[in-house]
């Protein structure tokens, strides 16, 4: 067994063994991203700014303890939880401190793009990190889910999510196995199209559901401490010289309200000649959510219809 994988099984045991440690009958304790936090037990009032937790409580039949939420832009898939009884926490990036002060939760769950105010939103409630793993997308994501339902008493339900997860990915694996298309990843932001051979998107379409890689993935990209490279643009040229069957195309300027990708950014002439498919996966799903149980169910059927056309 290699360090990495004996890291993840020993990360995994904490949060396993965390969740047996109770503090009272209505506490358990959670380890969550190296640090030991007193959560409560069927909380009834959560602050979620983490889309894909958001997705899980909702699967889990939680929806209704969740008290606060970025409305913004938020994914249509979870526009269930744009309402008025739902307070909006504002901004992603610089939620509105005195609106989840406002709403007195018992609980905040939040993601990378919030980690920067973790500190200033323990002072109101036990904050959770639930960000995926993006090395080890499916293991983090059924870690959160589990997570999820011991802190409220849905551990049968999980089951079933998960098990469904499962049979789901297993088929995809089959079906890219037996396909002989070759795909890249790639975003587009603000006109340009950069390719994101290692994000978290990429590895789930690659690591996850098998889909082989056009390009392979350098050992240097990897690295921690290694100096950002130099993007890598996705255009007519690139498709010409590197002639992928399928683009996943993540739209992050449509994501988030911007200019979209316009529709001829690529010459049709090229991709007929590199027999290059474009594929649009729905960009609030993929580059604001991802990591629950809906949302990794909703991307897997996404890519397992573009390897069926």
């Amino acid at each position: 067994m290699n360090r990495k994988k004996k890291l993840l099984l020993s990360s995994i045991a904490l949060i396993v063994l965390g969740l047996t440690g109770c503090q009272s009958p209505s506490t358990m304790t959670v380890t969550n991203n190296s640090e030991t936090i007193i959560v409560p037990k069927s909380p009834k009032k959560i602050v979620v700014m983490n889309y894909g937790a958001l997705d899980t409580l909702d699967a889990l039949g939680k929806g209704s303890i969740v008290t606060a939420t970025p409305q913004s832009v938020i994914p249509s898939y979870l526009n269930q939880f744009k309402r008025d009884d739902v307070v909006d926490t504002g901004n992603m990036k610089e939620p509105n401190i005195d609106a989840i002060k406002q709403t007195n939760p018992d609980l905040i769950i939040i993601d990378g793009r919030q980690a920067n105010k973790k500190d200033e939103l323990s002072k109101i409630a036990p904050v959770l990190n639930l960000s995926v793993d993006s090395k080890h997308y499916f293991e983090s994501t059924k870690n959160h889910i589990n997570l999820l339902a011991s802190l409220t008493g849905t551990e049968n339900t999980a089951t079933q999510l998960i098990a469904s997860l499962n049979n789901k990915i297993n088929q995809a694996q089959r079906m890219t196995s037996a396909s002989p298309k070759k795909a890249i990843v790639a975003i587009h932001n603000n006109g340009k199209m950069i390719l994101i051979n290692n994000s978290s998107s990429a590895v789930l379409i690659h690591d996850v559901l098998k889909v082989k890689r056009a390009v392979p993935l350098l050992i240097n990209q990897l690295a921690k401490n290694e100096e950002r490279p130099a993007p890598t643009f996705v255009d007519d040229k690139y498709i010409k010289t590197v002639k992928p069957d399928i683009i996943f195309v993540i739209d992050r300027s449509h994501a988030i309200g911007q200019q979209a990708m316009k529709a001829n950014y690529f010459d049709t002439k090229v991709l007929n000649k590199s027999k290059t498919t474009v594929v649009y996966l729905t960009p609030d799903l993929w580059y604001l959510s991802g990591g629950g149980a809906e949302s990794l169910d909703r991307q897997v059927s996404e890519v397992l219809n573009a390897l069926n056309d």
